[in-house]
């Protein structure tokens, strides 16, 4: 029974990359503050995903942390395969417990933040504060910042899927890749009516983390992974002899249906649950960031902050990519190669970062097969 109060100029809801991001930018900042929480049920403490996101920065968010940055990358399918070389973007690769680590060796060095491992039993807004409460304690702020809740406004019509995946990181006495050169999207493998693709991340000439990723309605289960990356890497890849160093494991929601806040105009949103994971392909990081880096703005600025919400053009661009993947009007593979093999590389990771014009936008579109995509637009114009 909560028996205390204790007041903070900013709560953080959740220690994961959005919470961690934030606490960083804020660290940072010219934002005046005298106390922050950072408050979840456990901190993490293993190397449980990769982050990867393309950048023209030179230096870029949590540099000191880059583990590994490339200037190409290879796609593959059964009709296509190529290396592209992706001048003026970067491929950048961050590991989780570099960034888990980094984040809180920071943090827990600056006097103005309080990191507590507990329950959060409710949140919301009350008497122009959010309030937060965990079974001993009710803490009060400004404003609390949320990714410990997620309240998807799911409808019937509306197409969610989960990206899932396995990934395994191993180690051969031979050296077997180029490290030189991620494979981004190896489609040579079962769609299964979906989405299924490999990616390779290599770590060095002996050493790659090698992951087997869908989109879909559901997660698989467990052994369904392990058989897939088994046979990639014996019968794709010929590697018959490995060790095996790390696994990681998880699922992104890939969601129609966008994320409500029920909690009041003192808690904002943030990462997946503030809709900062791209639908169309579940890439979450560097949106992670565009979105914290306009609510330090908007405090350095001392404007109210609002709830996040994404450009309504790339929002129908999404909601339109999904319906053609549920319908299955293209199969995956062919839609993701038409995307590589017909478009400049600069032109498809500026769209995919949400940062194309419309004529450029129009160019993108005008690469892959009309007739469903006309057909989906319609379907979500009207719904």
């Amino acid at each position: 029974m909560t028996n205390k109060t204790k007041t903070y100029d900013f709560i953080i809801a959740g220690t994961g990359a959005a919470g961690l991001s934030l606490a960083m930018q804020l660290k940072r900042s010219s934002v005046k503050f005298e106390k922050i929480l950072l408050i979840d049920k456990d901190l993490k403490n293993k190397n449980d995903r990769t982050w990867c996101f393309w950048t023209k920065e030179n230096h870029t968010w949590f540099e000191e942390i880059i583990f590994k940055k490339w200037n190409q990358f290879e796609f593959k399918s059964t009709t296509f395969q190529k290396k592209i070389l992706l001048k003026p973007y970067t491929y950048v690769m961050i590991r989780g417990l570099d960034f888990y680590n980094y984040c809180l060796n920071e943090i827990k060095n600056d006097s103005r933040f309080d990191i507590i491992t507990d329950t959060i039993k409710e949140i919301g807004t009350e008497q122009s504060k959010g309030f937060l409460k965990t079974e001993n304690c009710l803490y009060q702020s400004n404003y609390i910042f949320n990714s410990a809740f997620r309240n998807p406004n799911t409808k019937a019509k509306h197409v969610n899927f989960v990206q899932h995946f396995k990934g395994l990181l191993i180690e051969t006495k031979e050296e077997l890749f180029d490290e030189r050169c991620p494979v981004f999207m190896d489609f040579r493998t079962e769609q299964h009516n979906d989405c299924r693709f490999f990616y390779i991340l290599p770590f060095s000439k002996n050493k790659a983390l090698i992951e087997y990723t869908g989109f879909s309605p559901t997660a698989l289960k467990e052994e369904a992974y392990d058989q897939k990356l088994k046979e990639y890497i014996t019968n794709k890849l010929k590697i018959q002899d490995y060790s095996l160093l790390e696994t990681e494991s998880g699922t992104i929601p890939m969601m129609e249906s966008e994320f409500t806040n029920p909690y009041g105009d003192k808690v904002i949103n943030i990462g997946i649950a503030g809709g900062s994971s791209k639908p169309s392909t579940g890439y979450t990081f560097y949106f992670i960031q565009k979105h914290v880096s306009k609510i330090i703005h908007q405090l350095e600025q001392n404007k109210k902050l609002n709830s996040y919400s994404r450009n309504s053009k790339f929002k129908l661009f999404d909601r339109v990519l999904l319906d053609v993947m549920n319908r299955n009007k293209i199969p995956a593979d062919e839609l993701f190669t038409s995307l590589f093999e017909k478009n400049k590389i600069e032109n498809l990771l500026t769209f995919l970062n949400e940062e194309t014009t419309l004529v450029e936008d129009l160019g993108i579109m005008n690469s892959v097969s009309k007739s469903a995509f006309i057909t989906s637009t319609i379907n979500k114009l009207i719904k």
